[in-house]
């Protein structure tokens, strides 16, 4: 596939937030897990979505590491015990969106990597993607996610 990519500003965003320590053998069931908690808190709280999910990766998705599962919504929700309410920075991205199955998403970094080395451009923070369709709703070739990963 081919990656259209562009480097573009996003603005900071209120989201509900949920951190998760992960491997990548246990990755997919612990992300299903932080969005129920998510749905679940903001259905108890009366929280508004603001926009599709997406999740925070670090830098270095080695052994161990910890991801941030968001979900945007509007001024006047609240936190609770697991689930924090906070402001997620924007700044400028390489951006691009990947069309089918999530375990192939590793293409479109590769691109987004080979663009900045192309643009003399390098990482600069967590890498965004962001859930554009539902995985439950669409076949599996149509999901779209979007990956914003900051550079400077």
């Amino acid at each position: 596939m081919d990656y259209e990519i562009a480097e573009k500003d996003i603005v900071p965003q209120l989201a509900l937030t949920y951190r998760q320590p992960v491997t990548m053998e246990t990755i997919a069931d612990r992300i299903g897990g932080a969005f129920r908690a998510l749905v679940e808190h903001a259905a108890k709280t009366g929280a508004q979505w603001a926009g599709p999910p997406f999740i925070l990766y670090p830098e270095d998705c080695s052994d161990e590491f910890v991801i941030t599962v968001c979900m945007p919504v509007v001024p006047g929700a609240r936190g609770g015990e697991q689930v924090a309410l906070e402001e997620v920075p924007g700044g400028t991205v390489a951006s691009t969106v990947h069309v089918g199955p999530y375990n192939g998403i590793g293409k479109a970094y590769v691109a987004l990597q080979k663009w900045m080395t192309d643009n003399g451009r390098r990482p600069a923070g967590m890498v965004r993607e962001i859930y554009l369709n539902d995985p439950d709703a669409v076949p599996v070739e149509e999901l779209l996610t979007e990956i914003d990963w900051p550079v400077a």
